[in-house]
C-alpha cells in the first residue's frame, strides 16, 4: 500500500505544479470573458429601448471598463523593478543563490523595459497633441 502512495506523491506534485498555472489562467480568462458578455448583453438592451447612451449611463453597466491609463506601464514598470530588487537582494543576502539573484535581475530589467515603454508612450502621446 506505501508503494502505491509513494508513487502518487509525485504525479499530483506534476499535477500540482504543471496545472495550477493553467487553472488559474483559465478561471481569469473566464470571469473576463463573462463580465464582457454581461456588459454587451446589457448594451444591446439599451440600445434596443432606443435608450440614449451617455458616458455616464455606460459607466454605470455591470461589467464596464474604462480605457487604460497611460500611467499603467509606468506604475507596473515602477512595481517590476521593485519586485526584481527585492529578489536580488534575497539572493544575495539570504540565501546567498546565483541563480535567484539572476532571476530578480531579469525581473528587474523587465520592469525597467516596461517602465521605459510607459515613459516613450506618454511622452509620445504629448507631443502628438
Amino acid at each position: 500500500m506505501t508503494s502505491f502512495m509513494d508513487a502518487m506523491v509525485p504525479i499530483f506534485g506534476i499535477i500540482g505544479v504543471f496545472g495550477m498555472p493553467a487553472v488559474i489562467v483559465w478561471t481569469a480568462l473566464h470571469f473576463n470573458n463573462k463580465k464582457k458578455e454581461q456588459f454587451h448583453t446589457s448594451l444591446q438592451k439599451l440600445i434596443a429601448s432606443g435608450q440614449e447612451l451617455t458616458p455616464e449611463l455606460m459607466q454605470s453597466i455591470p461589467g464596464y471598463q474604462a480605457e487604460e491609463s497611460k500611467d499603467s506601464d509606468v506604475k507596473g514598470g515602477a512595481v517590476l523593478i521593485g519586485i526584481g530588487i527585492g529578489i536580488v537582494l534575497l539572493g544575495y543576502f539570504g540565501m546567498h543563490n546565483s541563480i535567484v539573484w539572476g532571476s530578480g535581475l531579469l525581473v528587474a530589467c523587465l520592469g525597467v523595459g516596461l517602465l521605459s515603454a510607459g515613459i516613450y508612450s506618454k511622452r509620445d502621446s504629448s507631443e502628438d497633441a
